[in-house]
C-alpha cells in the first residue's frame, strides 16, 4: 500500500458518480475510505474507494491499464458508513484480499472479504460475520508464521466487555485459530501493561486478557 496522492483524488472523481461523495472513516482520523493497494496480484496498484450515492453505498475498485484507468469491481455495500478498509493476504499468501467494515448498528460492522480470482472480484464471506473492532496480522502459530494473515475479531459484549475471536481462512471458510491465541493474548497482555495507568478499563482487560492467556496456554 502507499499514500494517496493528486492522481487518484483525479481518477476517483472521474469514475464515481458526479453525484456521489466519498465516504469518511471516522477512525482513526476522519479519513476519506480510500486504498491504494495491489489487489490482483499482478504486483501493481489499484485503487480502491467507498462512496455514497442517493442514498446508498459502493466499493470501486479501479484498475490501469498503460494510461487508462477503468472499474474492475463495483458493488454496492451496506449499512451507513465504514469503519475498516483494509488490504492483507487474508485468503491467498500471493495476493491481498480487500476488507471492509460496513457499519450497521453504533458497536458493529460487517465483516466483508473481496477477493480477486479468475471470474473478477468475489464477496468471500457468505455467512453474517459481525465485528466492533478489526486487527489483520500475520501471527505466528505452532509452526510460526505462513504469509496468511489472521483477523482478530472484536465483538462488543456488554459495558467494557468485548468476545475476541482469531480466524485464519482455510478450505473457504474463515475457522477458529486456536494456535495463534498464546501469541495474540500476550500481545494484548503487553499493551494492556502499557497503558495500565491511563484508566480503569484499561485494568480490568489486563486482567481478562491474563485469563484468557493462561487458558490458552493450558489447552496449546
Amino acid at each position: 500500500m502507499k499514500r494517496i496522492g493528486t492522481q487518484h483524488w483525479s481518477v476517483i472523481k472521474s469514475l464515481i458518480p458526479p453525484t456521489a461523495e466519498l465516504v469518511v472513516m471516522p477512525k482513526p482520523h476522519d479519513q476519506p475510505a480510500v486504498i491504494v493497494a495491489d489487489l490482483d496480484g499482478d504486483n501493481h496498484q489499484e485503487i480502491a474507494c467507498v462512496y455514497r450515492n442517493q442514498g446508498e453505498m459502493y466499493v470501486m475498485i479501479a484498475k490501469q491499464d498503460e494510461n487508462r484507468w477503468h472499474p474492475i469491481g463495483n458493488f454496492k455495500g451496506q449499512g451507513y458508513t465504514v469503519s475498516e478498509l483494509l488490504a492483507a493476504p487474508i485468503v491467498n499468501a500471493q495476493m491481498n484480499s480487500l476488507l471492509i467494515g460496513w457499519q450497521r448498528g453504533g458497536a458493529w460492522s460487517n465483516i466483508d472479504i473481496l477477493q480477486w480470482t479468475a471470474n473478477g472480484f468475489m464477496h468471500m464471506l457468505q455467512q453474517e460475520t459481525r465485528a466492533s473492532r478489526v486487527e489483520v496480522e500475520d501471527m505466528p502459530g505452532v509452526n510460526g508464521m505462513d504469509g496468511n494473515a489472521e483477523l482478530a475479531l472484536w465483538l462488543h459484549d456488554s459495558g467494557k466487555a468485548f468476545q475476541v475471536e482469531v480466524y485464519r481462512w482455510d478450505a473457504g471458510n474463515l475457522v477458529i485459530a486456536d494456535d495463534v491465541y498464546p501469541y495474540y493474548f500476550q500481545k494484548m497482555v503487553a499493551y494492556y501493561e502499557s497503558v495500565l495507568e491511563e484508566s480503569d478499563a484499561a485494568r480490568e482487560n489486563l486482567l481478562r486478557w491474563k485469563k484468557e492467556l493462561d487458558a490458552a496456554k493450558r489447552k496449546s
